[in-house]
């Protein structure tokens, strides 16, 4: 969550392309506050009702669109630095590190990962494949 909070890159887009249509920075607010506020609550009602996939999914979704939090921070690095770029750098290490933090923390290997991803994916067509061609037949 905290990885995906502190990612500019998405937020950024999201914030840009919101601000595209809505002609508006603070209208770009609203939709983003707004969107957070129903992402927590979906999230309260899905963890109260022991749906913990749901729930995590709409947390994360939450504290990725929710601009308070991250307008904080950005503010805060770029009052240390004086300097966008160097905040936006700062804010990449960052989000790595806590990426980089949940993998170790679930001795997930990024590279182990997709290899089995892909492995299972393609077996998994495979099947369908083999499957659906024995149905017809």
């Amino acid at each position: 969550m905290i990885a995906t909070f502190l990612n500019p890159l998405g937020f950024d887009i999201l914030v840009y392309k919101i601000t595209e249509l809505t002609t508006s920075y603070w209208s770009t607010m609203y939709v983003l506050y707004l969107s957070a506020a129903l992402s927590f609550i979906i999230s309260y009602i899905a963890f109260d009702n022991n749906k913990r996939r749901i729930g995590n999914i709409f947390i994360t979704l939450a504290m990725f669109i929710n601009p308070l939090g991250y307008d904080i921070v950005v503010y805060g690095i770029t009052k240390l630095t004086n300097d966008y770029w160097q905040t936006m750098t700062i804010m990449y290490i960052l989000a790595g590190f806590f990426f980089g933090l949940f993998m170790y923390l679930y001795s997930i290997n990024p590279i182990t990962a997709f290899i089995n991803h892909a492995k299972n994916t393609h077996n998994k067509i495979k099947t369908k494949i083999k499957t659906n061609g024995q149905n017809i037949q």
